[in-house]
């Protein structure tokens, strides 16, 4: 079994623009998982696939016959999820209903466990924040602003091979 999952990912100069925040959390939090990664919003997180499968799995990927057309995401700002064990940092999109309507139609035609609501987010700092740091930097980062947008025209689907996520595929929508 392998892991595979489903993302939009924002053109370079944002993703570049985010991982100042992800480096900043690394050199100041000690937090340094979103830093290794890349930035990205989920659309369908991470699952378990057979690799022996995996052409099909690409198949049926590429032939999704999306009816979603692109569309603009605002980011506005920082947000969070507090978990007490593994708490959460992330650039909040502000119009996350197109990104509902895009899960809402790849997830049953990829036909994976089912959640009515999804909570978009682009990480800067998750995994390895310790709750100690999360309330230092949380107290500095709620009240940072941030603005940008990026248009999504395409998801990508990624498999974790080298302890990395590498694209195996690109699904443009419209």
């Amino acid at each position: 079994m392998s892991l595979y999952f489903i993302a939009v990912v924002p053109h370079k100069g944002l993703r570049q623009k985010a991982r100042v925040f992800s480096k900043d959390f690394a050199e100041r939090f000690n937090s340094v998982k979103s830093f290794e990664n890349f930035p990205h919003i989920t659309i369908i997180k991470p699952f378990h696939f057979d690799e022996n499968q995996e052409k099909i799995l690409v198949e049926s990927f590429s032939l999704m016959n999306l009816k979603c057309t692109p569309f603009e995401v605002f980011l506005k700002n920082f947000g969070c999820f507090p978990n007490k064990e593994k708490p959460v940092i992330f650039i909040k999109p502000e119009n996350s209903t197109e990104l509902q309507h895009l899960y809402d139609e790849v997830q049953p035609l990829m036909k994976f466990h089912s959640y009515a609501k999804i909570h978009p987010h682009l990480t800067v700092a998750y995994k390895d924040l310790s709750p100690e740091n999360f309330q230092k930097a949380w107290q500095e980062y709620q009240t940072k602003t941030f603005e940008d947008c990026f248009l999504v025209d395409k998801i990508c689907l990624f498999k974790h091979e080298n302890r990395k996520w590498n694209l195996l595929k690109i699904k443009h929508l419209g």
